[in-house]
């Protein structure tokens, strides 16, 4: 069964879309199975039979179904299909959302515009399009301005401890661009790439819309089960051990030392997500996987969390036999960052501005974690779990309740409380308790206790 709503911002095919694939992914559409005609199904919905057939010519594309002449469309077989981007199905309330309605905005990956350094870049660029036009008007080298490689190199050795030479780095328009890539790079080797579990959303489908078998892999308190991933036909892993997502836990360093036994052993590859790797209030940052296996790890990098997501840039620090592969193959490459982007950033590392924005940066986030804290404890107290409150800009909040995580989420926006959808993530057991992801990068210091005292209003009534 599915439901259209006409009055949605998203267009009809789209919620088709969108439902048949979630129902192929969680296994409730099993492989082979016939989907209904077009005509049929759109004489069921009361929709075009246009509308029915651009919905299946989007999955057909992705290879989520096949076609057969003269008989129909059949569900594709795809590996691991009985994970979960979240089972529960959300009330669709994009219709009635209105901007201005909105009181409160919790979602990930939000940033203030006091997170950016608008004086700073705004010189920089300047600059730029006075000293560098002869260089501005034309492509620039495939991997990346060569300056800000340089920078990146300096820039990782000294507070990620990655090593690395310029060559060995590729610049790219983001994390997700990064991974497309690496699938390119990888698919003639290897064929299993292992996940963590929950793990992100966005990079299970970047691989598995490529063809990779993705198993995933449990989380504990130490980080990714090195035992487990053993048990897997894995010959590479995709792993955030920094911050991981959504948990915010740090893979221990004996964790570490297991997953590059395993990388050696297997002759594998470990594909490094070091989002947030800034982002630690308590502590000291833990330095980056890559360093203790360079020629196992590939590792990618983003400024999206510590200057602006919209700037939509970041970088992957190949091995140097991938990197060399790279370099042959690299007409099939071309670097997607305009030049105007790459370069204010090279000076901006060049000039050492850097670490002074790393610092206001942690001192606003850190304020912002502790204003949460105190107010998650004041109005919620024992009723829920956080986890993750140790880095980053996020906290993952279980509600110690047998509720669905949709409906939370749909009573928050009702009440004009912006919560992230949970299909940012993948798991292949969702919790039976509330969940849900409490980014607090874009929400105002004297906005949190209020929210936080109206979500328990509505949630705990």
């Amino acid at each position: 069964m599915y439901l259209l709503v006409s009055s949605s911002k998203k267009p009809l095919y789209q919620q088709l879309y969108q439902q048949i694939r979630d129902k192929i992914l969680s296994g409730e559409l099993s492989e082979q199975a016939k989907l209904p005609s077009c005509r049929h199904l759109a004489t069921e919905l009361h929709v075009s039979r246009n509308t029915v057939d651009t919905a299946y010519q989007q999955l057909l594309s992705e290879g989520y179904i096949v076609g057969k002449s003269r008989s129909g469309y059949y569900v594709e077989t795809i590996p691991n299909t009985k994970y979960s981007v979240s089972t529960e199905v959300a009330p669709d309330t994009t219709a009635e959302l209105q901007l201005d309605r909105i009181l409160y905005d919790f979602r990930y990956g939000n940033l203030s515009q006091q997170a950016f350094p608008f004086a700073q870049w705004q010189r920089l660029t300047n600059f730029c399009l006075k000293q560098y036009k002869e260089q501005f008007m034309n492509y620039g080298d495939l991997r990346g301005e060569p300056g800000l490689r340089r920078e990146l190199t300096k820039y990782l050795h000294e507070y990620r401890d990655v090593q690395c030479t310029p060559d060995q780095i590729l610049i790219t328009s983001g994390t997700i661009q990064c991974l497309r890539l690496i699938c390119q790079l990888i698919k003639n080797e290897i064929d299993t790439v292992a996940m963590e579990d929950p793990g992100f959303s966005d990079a299970h489908s970047a691989f598995t819309n490529r063809g990779f078998h993705v198993p995933l892999v449990p989380v504990n308190y130490h980080g990714l089960n090195v035992k487990a991933l053993r048990n897997t036909t894995a010959n590479a892993v995709y792993v955030t051990p920094s911050h991981q997502f959504p948990t915010g836990r740090t893979m221990s360093i004996a964790r570490r030392l297991q997953l590059i036994d395993w990388a050696y052993e297997r002759n594998a590859l470990i594909i490094e997500d070091d989002y947030n790797c800034h982002l630690r209030y308590d502590v000291k940052p833990a330095p980056a996987l890559q360093g203790l296996a360079p020629d196992k790890v590939i590792y990618i990098g983003s400024f999206s969390k510590i200057l602006s997501p919209s700037l939509r840039i970041a970088y992957m620090v190949l091995p140097k036999n991938v990197a060399l592969s790279l370099q042959q193959k690299n007409k099939n490459f071309s670097c997607s960052v305009p030049f105007i982007i790459q370069k204010p950033l090279e000076l901006f590392l060049q000039e050492n501005l850097f670490e002074g924005h790393l610092r206001k940066i942690l001192r606003q986030f850190k304020k912002k974690r502790d204003i949460l804290l105190r107010a998650l404890q004041k109005h919620f107290g024992e009723t829920i779990t956080v986890s993750g409150e140790n880095a980053g800009i996020h906290v993952l909040l279980d509600l110690n309740q047998p509720i669905s995580s949709a409906i939370l989420i749909d009573k928050a926006l009702k009440a004009g409380i912006y919560l992230s959808s949970n299909n940012i993530w993948v798991e292949s057991s969702p919790s039976k308790m509330g969940r849900v992801l409490l980014g607090y990068g874009g929400i105002k210091d004297e906005d949190i206790d209020p929210a936080i005292r109206l979500l328990r209003q509505i949630w705990l009534k």
